[in-house]
């Protein structure tokens, strides 16, 4: 009797310490999971068994909220104590995603391609799992989408998977169902899966592992698409991949695509597992093929809608290429463009690719020949078509040959401030792709631009020539090199600085993007012509610039092809040259020498011969500088005729008030009248209201100062010399108390008018001064100078002396206050002169718009 109850005893002791490891297993299983808010409702609990009338909880990442109802777990214990989960049944359930999680983990390094050690189904997968009524929420377009899922997995023989998903609104209509059988035969995988979407689309694949003599893959897919059932539709729209209505409406026929492989890899797994993923096309055997077939458009969301056919061969015998064969004619209509490509105006409406490759003649991986055409129709219009040869063995290269390109652009606006009109591209290419480098050959490049526009240039007939070009780098494009020729050419530029005139540029460039050098030539159909060498590097921007020498008597390119040349300065004869260096980066600086030689001319009303100035210009830190040394002018008439002139000066400024700088006049001299006027060294601040500069008049010759009036009344000689202050102003120039005298020993005066008698009939006083001035010797010839900015000239003349043939001879003292419009006796003096023609033009309109101002009450 003792022995039956020890016996009773120890038999419930197991028993309760089975209960109790199998409910400290589920705590320890819940407590391991990174679970919140977890409530749940033990139903019963057995030796073998748990179930759970409710099982609720939630997880932070991903925001999920899981509620549970009929769970059911039951289990085995192949050991003592290690219980081996059998069989799970849910009867209903409900998963929400409350949102999708905010970034995305980071994808980790791929791994070493190598095949599994193992192919048997985990042991410790549950031989029966069964879940219904799963309804899963996940956010949708600002809204919820609600499914229904059946789950049933059975592990027997084969482990076998059956899914059907309902919509939560439609729960008696399966949209997806899946079937799938695996199993493992001779440790070999083998896979037959079957997956259909809405009667809308069906994918089915078939894949068998098996080991004979060889080991040896075996499969087929294939994927059938029919038009999107309404509902189908629906869906997209709500997971925002809205296909165009007038994309559904052309999708009209279904579209297929089946495959099909077969490849002896290798005789056994360990052999096969020592191979990697580039060199086991070496021990591979076999052929793979494919067909594709979409008769009517098929809309692709983010791409457009495609169209076409593509067959596929190819054939492998022990890792060299036996056959292949591809057949490819696709057509992309309304192709979706990034939109800043749109923005830019490019856009075609149909895309047509094709792709040919024969190989029964000696094939091979390392070298696949494959043609490629594609041809756009719509804004954008580009056509190619190339000869391709391409490795399909690690390290991958290609080469293109006899490459042919063109591109014809309606309107290109790459930024706002940048618009292209009518842009045509041809050009012939080869090309070569390596693993570590690449190379593109150009030749015979052509591209013309009917019209190139921006806030302030407008150039219209570009054209582009580039005979050869190389350009070569490695294959992350940290290093662009290029040599080639170009030749660039526009029938009409247009700016505000410029005249409308063709222009023309032809040169070489050659480097890289870290150091570049283009050297070239520019002109102009007004014969102005630079030549430069540019020298580019990320820190520094160098351009040195060489003008062609300009022969005046040709005529003056500058006058032709600028519009800030001065209206009233022309040149007809002479010769101009010039060069210089301008520094970009780091900091702008610009150097520049100009020479004129033998320059003649008019400026206004006067004329000019034989001007010779070296000028030498700089500009750095925002100042100009602008000095002349030896700069001197032959001749000069206006009215009266000077020369030489001779001029040393240094003109500095800011660049921001260029006209506001000031002038150092180191040395200002002309011949004049037998004599000389003399400008004192001094510096002009040209930002100041009024400047005073002196002028000192020395040894002018009376006789030809008094022939430069236009009466030849008076008559005279001697030497005069003296001091004029001029004031310089706003208004106009003026001089006070200026002071002119004749040097010693004086000299002679004849006044003897036609009206003489007349003059002194009746006036014994006039006689007696123009019987004085009919032959007057005189030692003193002083005056006082002024001249106001009308061009009013006043003299309080001073003479002392005698005539020998009046009263014996007796002294005789004569103050004169002389009055002249200077202006009008120059303009006098100019219509009297022989002029060209130009001046004499210009002159009396100056006199037409001063009779214009006095008959308005204006002084002129």
């Amino acid at each position: 009797m003792r022995w039956w109850l020890k016996l009773l005893l120890a038999g419930l002791l197991l028993i309760i310490l089975s209960v109790a490891a199998g409910y400290g297993y589920w705590q320890k299983t819940l407590a391991a999971l990174p679970l919140k808010n977890l409530t749940f409702n033990i139903q019963s609990l057995g030796l073998h068994q748990l179930q759970l009338s409710n099982l609720s909880f939630s997880l932070d990442t991903p925001a999920v909220d899981v509620q549970l109802q009929d769970l059911t777990l039951s289990w085995q214990y192949p050991t003592l104590f290690s219980p081996q989960l059998q069989v799970v049944r849910l009867s209903r359930g409900n998963i929400t995603l409350q949102q999708w999680p905010d970034k995305a983990e980071p994808e980790p390094a791929p791994a070493t391609f190598e095949l599994p050690d193992n192919w048997q189904v985990p042991a410790w997968l549950p031989e029966d799992i069964t879940l219904q009524q799963v309804q899963v929420i996940l956010p949708c377009e600002n809204n919820r989408c609600g499914y229904l899922l059946d789950i049933a997995l059975q592990r027997k023989q084969h482990l076998t998977l059956q899914l059907k998903a309902y919509d939560s609104n439609s729960p008696g209509i399966v949209r997806l169902a899946a079937s799938a059988q695996y199993q493992a035969i001779n440790s070999l995988p083998q896979l037959n899966a079957l997956l259909s979407l809405d009667d809308s689309a069906t994918l089915s694949v078939q894949q068998i592992l098996e080991l004979n003599s060889v080991l040896r893959a075996t499969g087929e897919l294939r994927l059938d698409i029919a038009p999107p059932s309404d509902w189908l539709l629906d869906q997209l729209k709500r997971w925002q991949l809205q296909l165009p209505p007038e994309a559904v409406a052309q999708f009209t026929a279904p579209v297929s695509v089946d495959s099909s492989w077969q490849f002896d890899v290798a005789g056994h797994i360990a052999e096969a597992k020592q191979l990697d993923l580039a060199n086991i096309s070496q021990h591979t055997s076999g052929s793979w093929q494919l067909n594709a077939n979409l008769p009517a458009p098929l809309a692709i969301p983010g791409i457009g809608q495609l169209q076409g056919s593509v067959s596929a061969k190819l054939a492998l015998a022990k890792g060299e290429l036996s056959h292949y064969q591809l057949n490819s004619k696709l057509a992309l209509h309304k192709p979706q463009l990034p939109a800043s490509l749109q923005q830019q105006g490019i856009a075609a409406k149909v895309v047509r690719i094709a792709l040919n490759s024969d190989g029964t003649s000696q094939p091979q991986l390392t070298a696949m020949p494959l043609h490629i055409a594609l041809n756009t129709e719509g804004a954008s219009k580009v056509d190619l078509s190339v000869d391709a040869t391409v490795n399909l063995t690690p390290p991958f290269s290609a080469i293109l040959k006899n490459g042919k390109l063109s591109v014809v652009q309606q309107t290109l606006q790459p930024d706002d401030q940048l618009r292209l009109e009518n842009l045509q591209l041809s050009s012939h290419f080869n090309a070569y792709w390596l693993a570590d480098s690449w190379q593109l050959d150009l030749s015979d490049t052509r591209g013309a631009l009917r019209r190139l526009s921006t806030p302030e240039v407008q150039a219209s007939d570009v054209k582009l020539t580039m005979a050869a070009g190389k350009f070569h780098g490695d294959s992350a494009f940290s290093t662009i090199n290029l040599n080639t020729g170009l030749s660039l050419s526009a029938q009409q530029l247009q700016h505000p600085l410029l005249k409308p005139l063709s222009w023309q540029w032809q040169g070489k460039v050659a480097g890289n993007l870290n150091q570049l050098q283009a050297d070239g030539k520019l002109n102009n159909s007004a014969s102005l012509g630079i030549t430069h060498q540019l020298s580019y590097q990320p820190d520094q921007q160098k351009i040195s610039w060489q003008l062609d020498d300009i022969f005046l008597l040709a005529g003056n390119p500058l006058q032709a092809s600028f519009t800030d040349w001065p209206v009233l300065l022309e040149f007809n004869r002479g010769r101009i040259t010039g060069s210089g260096h301008v520094n970009v980066a780091p900091v702008l600086a610009v150097t520049a020498s100009i020479n004129l030689s033998g320059v003649s001319g008019i400026y206004d009303r006067s004329l000019f011969k034989e001007l010779t100035a070296p000028l030498q210009l700089s500009y750095q830190d925002d100042r100009l500088e602008v000095s002349t040394q030896e700069s001197s002018i032959n001749e000069l008439q206006h009215g009266i005729i000077a020369g030489p002139l001779r001029l040393k000066a240094d003109y500095s400024a800011v660049a921001s008030a260029v006209t506001a700088g000031k002038l150092t006049i180191e040395q200002l001299q002309v011949l004049l009248m037998g004599g000389q006027v003399q400008l004192q060294p001094t510096v002009l601040d040209l930002a100041k209201a009024e400047q005073e500069v002196v002028l000192q008049l020395q040894r002018i010759d009376l006789s030809q100062l008094l022939q430069q009036h236009p009466t030849t009344d008076l008559s005279g000689n001697g030497r005069i010399s003296g001091t004029v202050p001029v004031l310089i102003t706003r208004n106009g120039i003026s001089v006070q108390q200026g002071h002119i005298a004749a040097e010693s020993p004086g000299g002679k005066l004849q006044y003897r008018p036609p009206g003489a008698k007349n003059m002194a009939a009746g006036n014994a006083g006039m006689k007696v001064v123009l019987d004085a001035l009919d032959d007057f010797h005189y030692s003193v010839l002083s005056s006082n100078v002024s001249y106001d900015t009308q061009g009013k000239l006043t003299l309080g003349l001073s003479l002392q002396g005698r005539n020998p043939s009046l009263e014996a001879g007796r002294p005789v003292n004569l103050n004169i206050n002389l009055e002249e419009d200077l202006p009008a006796m120059i303009t006098s003096l100019q219509l009297s002169s022989q002029i060209s023609d130009k001046i004499k033009q210009r002159v009396q309109k100056h006199l037409q718009q001063s009779g214009a101002k006095r008959a308005n009450g204006v002084k002129p």
